[in-house]
């Protein structure tokens, strides 16, 4: 089965992205995803949605905001290029750091 027709309930998706059903209410309403409805009137979400919800999870994780998120979603492609300036700028620090620690946990 192709994974563009995998469907989840809500409770599905959270424990599959490792979210609470809140979390993706949450999402919902600020734009990030956008469920199908069933015959029964359930929201039903596919790998597409995981996948926002993953990346967003990630995002928020090193410190990127919702808005920021969502306009990566829509395609703004000036905020992705900024943003990504900001994730190799964060590297390079993160790199500094990991030697500076190798060298001081020598020492010890």
């Amino acid at each position: 089965m192709p994974d563009a027709e995998i469907k989840w309930k809500r409770g599905e998706l959270a424990e599959a992205c490792g979210v609470n059903s809140e979390t993706l209410r949450f999402y919902e309403k600020a734009g990030l995803i956008t469920p199908e409805r069933g015959p029964n009137g359930y929201r039903l979400y596919n790998l597409s949605h995981a996948k926002r919800i993953r990346l967003t999870q990630r995002a928020i994780h090193v410190g990127f905001s919702i808005q920021d998120v969502k306009s990566w979603l829509d395609g703004a492609a000036a905020r992705m290029e900024a943003a990504l300036l900001e994730v190799e700028g964060k590297l390079e620090v993160l790199e500094r750091l990991r030697k500076t620690l190798r060298k001081k946990l020598k020492k010890v």
